[in-house]
């Protein structure tokens, strides 16, 4: 009896115990591909970003250090072959925590021995190497146009009138083949900010200036104007930009006044036999500003000076002027004033009498 509980317990024990599977082989260390590479070129100056790895391909965290290789391929962009060659080279860093990998940045500039061969493409990959020199697959590719850029207009100016702020510049730009359109983006932003607002895009060949009417007047301004190339290759097309100008800054000021009033008339009106309640009536075509905030009436007898007869701006194109004397001759003026304070000049005079009676 004892021996058969001996052999029960003996049983129980082993089928409580995990039975030992095949051992699992060993990572290979090849890190995964990049595939999120992107290429942004300004003037001569190629910058490439992508997700550095931090896994193998079996899923393990990379655990020694390897190698991101920077390459470039030269293309005519018709099919032809490519032979990559590694143009530089940075660390691949174990990873040491599961998830999203840092952000990495190359630069690659371009220069005329690159285009002497006749390529119109330079091709860009980040080929990631193990410890042991294994990479794995086809990283994403991205193609760059060698079209030369555009250089920046020169003697960039601003200055204000009336309806905002008003750009000029110079340039000297090459003739452009029938694939390629030239153009300005003319660019601004508030001083002390890092965003950048699209005023305008134009065609070079078209405008040695502009006004940016969408500005907020009393505010600091910086200004610049980047060229860029249209081009199109059969279904591909794009942009280059070329590098910027020089920055102009100016203040917003506005120190102009509305347009003086036009159409100004004047015709006495009587309530009655009694001279009480009796005015000359005033009328005017209304201002068109967007900034108009109202109207200063002038009056004044004859060889008498203007005196303005409003305590508070009339809002209105018309003004009745009730404190008028029986006999006497006036004569009216209008102007108008925006809403930072600035007076149009007198609008033309008009005159009216009042009757005796």
């Amino acid at each position: 009896m004892r021996s058969l509980i001996a052999i029960l317990v003996l049983c129980s024990a082993l089928l409580g115990c995990g039975v030992p599977g095949a051992p699992m082989p060993p990572s290979l260390d090849i890190p995964k591909f990049v595939g999120d590479l992107k290429a942004v070129r300004k003037g001569e100056t190629i910058t490439l970003t992508w997700t550095t790895p931090t896994e193998t391909t079996d899923g393990e965290l990379i655990r020694k250090p390897g190698k991101l290789l920077v390459q470039r391929a030269l293309t005519s962009g018709h099919g032809a072959d490519l032979n990559f060659q590694t143009i530089s080279e940075l660390p691949l860093e174990p990873a040491l925590k599961e998830g999203r990998g840092d952000q990495a940045t190359a630069k690659d500039t371009l220069t005329g021995a690159l285009r002497s061969g006749g390529a119109e493409f330079a091709v860009y990959s980040i080929l990631a190497q193990g410890h042991n020199g294994k990479s794995f697959g086809l990283p994403n590719r991205v193609s760059v146009p060698l079209l030369p850029s555009l250089p920046a207009p020169h003697n960039v100016s601003a200055h204000l009138v009336p309806l905002g702020v008003m750009l000029k510049w110079e340039d000297a730009l090459p003739a452009a083949p029938p694939s390629q359109t030239q153009q300005f983006k003319i660019k601004r932003r508030l001083q002390g900010s890092k965003e950048a607002v699209l005023v305008k895009q134009v065609n070079a060949s078209a405008h040695g200036g502009l006004v940016d009417n969408t500005i907020d007047w009393e505010k600091n301004y910086q200004y610049w104007i980047t060229p860029i190339t249209l081009w199109q290759d059969g279904n591909r097309k794009g942009e280059v930009e070329g590098d910027d100008s020089a920055i102009v800054a100016i203040f917003a000021h506005d120190s102009f006044p509305p347009a003086a009033p036009s159409g100004l008339q004047a015709v006495f009106s009587s309530a009655g036999a009694a001279q009480q309640g009796s005015f000359i009536d005033l009328t005017w075509t209304p201002n068109i500003e967007n900034d108009l905030a109202g109207y200063n009436i002038y009056r004044h007898a004859a060889n008498g000076a203007p005196v303005k007869i409003n305590s508070e701006l009339i809002k209105t194109p018309r003004f009745p002027d009730p404190g008028i004397q029986p006999g006497m001759k006036y004569f009216y003026s209008v102007t108008a004033v925006d809403l930072r304070g600035n007076e149009s000049g007198r609008s033309e005079e008009t005159s009216e009498t009042v009757p005796k009676d």
